[in-house]
């Protein structure tokens, strides 16, 4: 095994961990890297990707690893889930980064979701000498994911890579509103910025996002069953209502929760149908 005391070297570039469970996240991480690895405004940089969650493991990847680029082309290698690879193989990660060709930037992406706080790092890894190489050098990022707290960060980011603006009431209830995975909130914002262009059509310096254009995402929290029931009940009274609220039960059954408001909807429809056969059935029955 690997000692920790050891330094391995790597090519020009080092080599990155990315820790978090948000693929979207782990994208614009990755998309940042390899700006910073451009020598310059319009050079071209190549993403490869592989998984290490591949069975047999993709043997392409050492190659990829230690040839030169014919070019020079700078090359982001990109390896997803590799929370899931064994300790034999991390070993000859390690052996094999001393030898890194020099437009390579190797990416390792842990994409386990963090429990009590803690990111999803396998237990042995800290105990290899490229872990304790990335810590010292600071090539280690982690992030839980698109949390409340990692929220407001998200929306400032947003808003300033797109020349937006916005007022406290539409952040308090964008933060409140959107959901807690980086594309699915994109999506959203997205057509929030469609329709501060169309509010805004002086030009885009002039584009601010209200609270009534937040208001264009339905909010994507968790509902009890019985608030929903009473939602659905009021929502007889307005379409607008109505269309919030399958909003809310789409959305739900489609975030990978266990218990989803659209089964509990389905078995209490059930149960209710049950009840009313079992009435009718003792009602027609002779005495």
């Amino acid at each position: 095994m690997l000692r920790p005391t050891a330094n391995p070297p790597s090519g020009r570039h080092g080599y990155r961990f990315l820790v978090c469970p948000d693929a979207e996240l782990l994208r614009r991480q990755a998309a940042e890297l390899a700006v910073g690895l451009g020598s310059g405004p319009g050079v071209a940089v190549a993403r490869k990707v592989f998984w290490g969650d591949d069975e047999p493991f993709p043997p392409a990847y050492w190659g990829e690893l230690t040839t030169q680029n014919l070019f020079s082309t700078p090359t982001v290698l990109l390896l997803r889930r590799a929370e899931a690879l064994k300790a034999e193989v991390w070993d000859r990660i390690g052996e094999v980064l001393k030898n890194t060709a020099s437009t390579v930037l190797p990416v390792f992406c842990l994409e386990g979701a963090w429990k009590e706080g803690k990111p999803a790092v396998p237990h042995f890894l800290p105990r290899r000498a490229l872990w304790s190489t990335a810590e010292q050098q600071k090539w280690v990022w982690q992030s839980p994911g698109l949390t409340d707290a990692a929220m407001p960060k998200f929306l400032e980011a947003w808003a300033a890579e797109r020349g937006l603006s916005m007022d406290p009431a539409a952040r308090k209830a964008l933060a409140a509103a959107l959901p807690r995975d980086g594309l699915a909130a994109g999506l959203e914002l997205d057509k929030i910025e469609l329709a501060a262009g169309a509010a805004s059509p002086a030009g885009r310096d002039g584009r601010v996002i209200t609270a009534e254009l937040a208001a264009l995402v339905a909010p994507h929290g968790d509902m009890e069953f019985f608030d929903f029931m009473h939602a659905l009940s009021e929502s007889a009274r307005s379409p607008q209502a109505a269309r919030e609220v399958w909003a809310r039960v789409l959305d739900d059954h489609l975030r990978p929760s266990g218990d989803k408001i659209l089964f509990q909807l389905l078995g209490y429809m059930a149960w209710q149908a049950r009840q009313l056969w079992m009435l009718c059935a003792r009602a027609t029955s002779p005495p």
